[in-house]
């Protein structure tokens, strides 16, 4: 048998082998149960030796409780060689075993992720101790780090870090390239000294696959066309859960957890470590994760997610409805004694959690009532209110003449033939833009249709309340579980007192009975039916034996009855304590499927669950934007219905010049010949307000060709209205001067309309006219960047850049977009761009509010600055760098600046005043809190 001795020359005696690896092995320590031996297979170098000398004589009582630290070393023979240590016997599992999912259902059934989050701040913790004394792991790795049942994590391998030796450190000379640096990629680590920047990467990479479930920071899905290794995305900083991940070709993996879902401070603290060398301390890990820790709120749906507390909807809930997979326990593996069913999940919560589809929020109404006309009908209203105008008119000018030449009776048959014909001619007057008019009413009517049968649809959920039927009987079976051990016990029991009963019968024949009035002819006739003992005097046997009495058969049965009353049961007997044992074995094993299968059927069901609440929200969504629609058509074509109005107005007319004709010709009446002329005013459309103008850009000298136009002389002209809807066709038959000249025209009226809307429909149709005019798309970009759709007017002016790079206006706009969108990056770059080439004030002010919407207010104050000293006064740049000095907590230039303003615009200087202030009282209350809590 091997023997060793430590450094005092105890010997240890090594036969249990419980590890193997590549430097060594590790055996059972006899003498003490709490340490275990590591033997080296190759001879130890003095360098070595000297490391494991020194280490086994400075350790401390800090590195003990989070590493299985040296303790002493091992020799051939007493003081002879060192040829291993002695270390401490740590019973744990490799923290890889935790985070993979296979694993931790078997070596951790009941974690979550807040046990899990528990377990990493435990890992910074061991991390802190061993940088506390200046020491660097060096090789991290998920092997290097191990997890007891509680969360505690202790460190091993110890011998192979980097030790600091007073002035001089021993070298760590190994590591796993997935846990790496990005500077120690590929590079040969016996010349590399270990630095604890390098282990502050190791240490974030293990905690980041602690909070996502095993998946590499590194690890994600690569948009370009090369293979890239994960070394080489860690070298790359292609950290694919980043905030610029597609910036750098690599996108998140589907089906995992956002970055941001794990907290905004754990957030940046990986931004921090995997895409800089500002990567946080242990420290900071630690008052992280107890932060995120305390912040956790469980899942109303399912107990064993917890997320944190300000995330508007369990991520967990949707990741598992789209992976399939469980990655929490719903049943805990741990019951107290008088635990009858789930330990925190009732019966009431799970099948609340459930009732999906049930019933689906209210369909609107169809719409009633009045709503106002879009612009085309009212164009469309306002042409047939004139035609039905000028046709009353000439039907009164034509009657009034027939009576002053015929008199009343004579103008009633030329009045009805023009009623008809101006009937006739009112009814094809505008009648291609009433049939698109009565096209659209269609088209919202079918859509109505159509999201009822949805709806209808959406309700069908039988085949839902059979699945939630079947898991309603697991959770009754697994409630009953208890049921079950008592009913086995109480079996048991009757069976144990069934055998002793007849045991006791059985020892009383028949023949030996001497029962009054039972003789031995009929003994006889019960021995040859089989009848012996007392236990086989049964009702059934014995009324088929033929010639035996009513009187014997009672005898024989009383003589059992008294048998039976003499029974004592011995209860002591019933049951041993093998056959308790192995009722409990089986309810534990019951259970534990049972809980597998509820697990199980809940996946399912929580996916059509998440699937249902997602159409009845996007049905619902759709239902106010169909609702609008139909009214909308509904409206617009009852409002040019006016061929009834027009019948009654020239019906009304025809009636009254033939009472006047009578009335005219009538014999009391003189006849008069002077005939008056008819005046009629034409109808001007015009359009009041403000022009519509781009955004707010200072001194960039756009708006210049708006500004020369003449609002108060705008038209609708009849051109337009026609041409807003011409189809292709009729657009390919004009010709280049007409499609010219009617895209100049509708670009001149979107420059003085007040509506944006509106405006864009004029320059999307310019530019259906005239493709790619650069002047039109710039005005198309302004109107939908003031109709709030950014992302359309940012594409277009991407593609105006293309063509025109040198367009610094163009780059203004394209920031403002940025800044409108939260892109605080991009617009910060485009405008430091921008200002390398022409330094505007515009462009220093636009630079501030994307310093500002970082949060970095230091650099936002230079910008305003800046932007003041090209463009002194600006109450504008002056209100924002108030703001911003304010927030950065220079409250002395803050007031200075502020004086400054008051000068230039005194309600803007209230108005910074009252932001300033709120903000001074939330601080002040919050201190005032903490005070209280303290």
């Amino acid at each position: 048998m091997p023997t060793f001795y430590d450094s005092k020359g105890q010997s240890h005696i090594l036969t249990e082998q419980i590890g193997r690896g590549g430097e060594g092995t590790v055996f059972v320590c006899p003498n003490d149960d709490n340490l275990v031996a590591k033997i080296y297979h190759e001879p130890v170098s003095d360098e070595k030796a000297e490391k494991l000398r020194w280490m086994a004589d400075n350790k401390k009582d800090h590195l003990l409780k989070v590493a299985a630290w040296i303790v002493d070393t091992l020799h051939e023979k007493p003081a002879g060689k060192t040829v291993g240590f002695l270390m401490p016997n740590v019973k744990a599992k490799e923290i890889h075993e935790l985070y993979s999912l296979k694993s931790r259902r078997v070596y951790f059934p009941d974690a979550t992720w807040q046990f899990l989050v528990h377990t990493a701040a435990n890992l910074a913790r061991a991390f802190y101790n061993l940088h506390k004394s200046e020491h660097v792991m060096g090789d991290v790795n998920h092997g290097n780090c191990v997890v007891l049942a509680d969360g505690t994590v202790k460190l091993i391998d110890c011998d192979s870090y980097s030790i600091k030796k007073d002035g001089s450190r021993y070298p760590c000379e190994v590591g796993v390239a997935t846990h790496l640096a990005p500077e120690l990629q590929g590079k040969n680590l016996r010349d590399v000294e270990r630095l604890t920047a390098h282990d502050n990467f190791g240490l974030a990479v293990i905690i980041f696959q602690l909070l996502f479930l095993g998946r590499h920071p590194f690890a994600g899905v690569y948009l370009g066309e090369e293979e890239k290794s994960l070394e080489d995305c860690i070298r790359e900083l292609r950290f694919a859960y980043g905030s610029d991940a597609k910036s750098r070709q690599v996108k998140q993996p589907p089906g995992t957890l956002a970055l941001s879902a794990a907290s905004p401070r754990i957030a940046e603290m990986f931004e921090r470590a995997f895409l800089t060398e500002n990567r946080p301390e242990s420290q900071e890990w630690i008052e992280a994760l107890e932060d995120l820790s305390n912040n956790l709120k469980q899942c109303g749906i399912h107990p064993g997610h917890h997320y944190f507390h300000s995330l508007n909807a369990c991520p967990w809930c949707e990741i598992e409805a789209k992976t399939g997979l469980m990655f929490f326990p719903l049943v805990s593996g741990k019951r107290s004694s008088d635990d009858e069913g789930f330990n925190i999940f009732t019966v009431e919560s799970l099948i609340a959690s459930l009732s999906v589809t049930q019933t689906l929020p209210a369909l609107p109404n169809r719409p009633t009532g009045w709503v106002q006309p879009s612009q085309f009908a009212q164009n469309v209203q306002k042409r047939v209110r004139n035609r039905l105008i000028t046709m009353a008119v000439v039907q009164f000018l034509v009657t009034a003449l027939f009576v002053v030449l015929f008199g009343g009776c004579a103008v009633f048959i030329p009045s009805m033939i023009i009623l008809g014909i101006c009937l006739v001619s009112f009814d094809n007057f505008n009648k291609s833009q009433k049939i698109d008019l009565e096209v659209r009413l269609e088209l919202a009517e079918r859509e109505w249709k159509r999201l009822e049968d949805e709806w209808s649809k959406a309700q069908s959920s039988a085949a839902l309340n059979k699945d939630i039927g079947e898991i309603k009987k697991r959770i009754n079976e697994y409630q009953n579980l208890h049921k079950v051990n008592h009913e086995k016990l109480k079996l048991i029991r009757e069976q144990t007192f069934r055998r002793q009963l007849d045991e006791h019968l059985e020892s009383f024949k028949v023949t030996e009975s001497h029962i009054t009035g039972v003789g031995e002819s009929n003994l006889a006739i019960l021995r040859s039916f089989g009848i012996k003992t007392a236990a086989d005097i049964e009702t059934n046997r014995l009324r088929s034996i033929p010639r035996t009495g009513d009187l014997i058969l009672q005898k024989l049965f009383d003589w059992r009855k008294k048998l039976e009353r003499d029974f004592k049961y011995e209860p002591d007997a019933e049951i041993s304590q093998n056959e308790k044992n192995q009722i409990e074995r089986e309810v534990v094993v019951l259970r534990q499927k049972l809980g597998r299968e509820i697990g199980t059927m809940l996946i399912p069901l929580r996916s059509i669950s998440l699937q249902t609440r997602q159409q009845q929200s996007h049905l619902a969504s759709q239902s106010e934007q169909v609702v609008q629609n139909l009214a909308q058509a509904r409206n617009d074509f009852e409002s040019i219905a006016m061929k009834i109005p027009a019948f009654i107005t020239m019906a009304i007319i025809a009636m009254l010049m033939v009472f006047w004709g009578n009335y005219l010709h009538s014999p009391s009446v003189p006849v008069s010949y002077n005939s008056g002329r008819a005046n009629s005013s034409q109808n001007s459309y015009g359009s009041g307000g403000t022009k519509i103008v781009p955004p707010t850009v200072k001194d960039n000298g756009i708006g210049s060709a708006r500004g020369s136009v003449n609002s108060s002389t705008s038209q609708y002209s009849d051109n337009y209205q026609v041409s807003a809807y011409l189809t292709n066709e009729k657009i390919e038959a004009m010709t280049d001067w007409e499609r010219q000249s009617a895209a100049k025209t509708l670009k001149k009226e979107a420059l003085e309309i007040t509506s944006y809307t509106i405006a864009e429909q004029k320059l999307r149709l310019a530019n259906r006219l005239v493709k790619n005019d650069l002047d039109t798309l710039k005005q198309l970009s302004y109107a939908l960047y003031e109709n709030g759709k950014m992302s359309d007017s940012l594409k277009i002016l991407e593609d105006i850049r293309k063509v025109n790079a040198d367009d610094s206006t163009i780059e203004i706009y394209i920031g403002m977009n940025y800044i409108k969108l939260n892109r605080f990056k991009d617009a910060r770059q485009i405008f430091n761009q921008n200002i390398k080439r022409f330094s505007t004030s515009e462009a220093y002010f636009n630079l501030g509010l994307a310093h500002k919407g970082l949060k970095d207010y230091n650099a936002a104050t230079n910008s305003f600055r800046k932007a003041l000293d090209l463009r002194a006064n600006d109450a504008d740049t002056q209100f924002e760098l108030v703001l911003c000095l304010s927030k950065a907590g220079k409250k002395d230039e803050a007031k200075l600046e502020l004086e400054k303003l008051e000068d230039l615009n005194t309600s803007k200087a209230e108005q910074a005043v009252e932001i300033m202030n709120e903000r001074i009282t939330f601080t002040v209350k919050k201190q005032l809190d903490e005070k209280s809590i303290r």
